[in-house]
């Protein structure tokens, strides 16, 4: 498989995830708010529910949209990356510094999902089984962050080792 195809199927990827978390932020969100804040409303939370439950509705709601935003920079990133593969710049540092912005979005991202755990209990509700889903979700994060991070150092390594071929010839 030539560069122009590799580039092409990465590519292909990162349109189809990029629609699926436009997707997700633009219609799921919404409903998953409002299920979220019937959930916490029926399990009798505390005065904050009772005086202000469209509180955290937009609490829920501003946050899927926030962390969706990190994860189209980071799709961003990627998709830079990929045509700049197409173009036979693999190994560049732009690539490498690519991978380590893709950690560090992937990785503020597992916090915000971490934050995501307390935010209902400091706003008055109770947190409910979503925890765990919250839990998941940032350790997920915090894997993809590693992988990318690791994958920048490998990078960054073979971009050393073709500089230095570079200058020998």
């Amino acid at each position: 498989m030539n560069q122009k195809r590799i580039s092409t199927c990465l590519i292909a990827a990162g349109v189809i995830a990029g629609l699926g978390i436009l997707c997700w932020a633009a219609l799921y969100a919404p409903m998953m708010a409002q299920e979220a804040l019937s959930v916490l409303t029926r399990e009798g939370g505390g005065p904050t529910a009772a005086q202000r439950p469209e509180t955290l509705y937009w609490v829920g709601l501003c946050g899927v949209w926030v962390t969706s935003a990190i994860l189209l920079l980071a799709l961003a990133e990627y998709l830079m990356v990929s045509v700049r593969i197409g173009r036979d710049r693999s190994f560049c540092p732009e690539n490498v510094r690519s991978l380590f912005r893709i950690a560090l979005y992937l990785l503020s991202d597992g916090v915000l999902w971490l934050i995501a755990i307390f935010v209902p209990g400091l706003l008055g509700y109770p947190c409910g089984p979503a925890w765990l889903i919250f839990l998941l979700a940032a350790l997920a994060h915090f894997a993809l962050s590693l992988l990318a991070w690791s994958l920048g150092k490998l990078l960054g390594k073979a971009v050393s080792i073709q500089q230095e071929n570079e200058l020998t010839v």
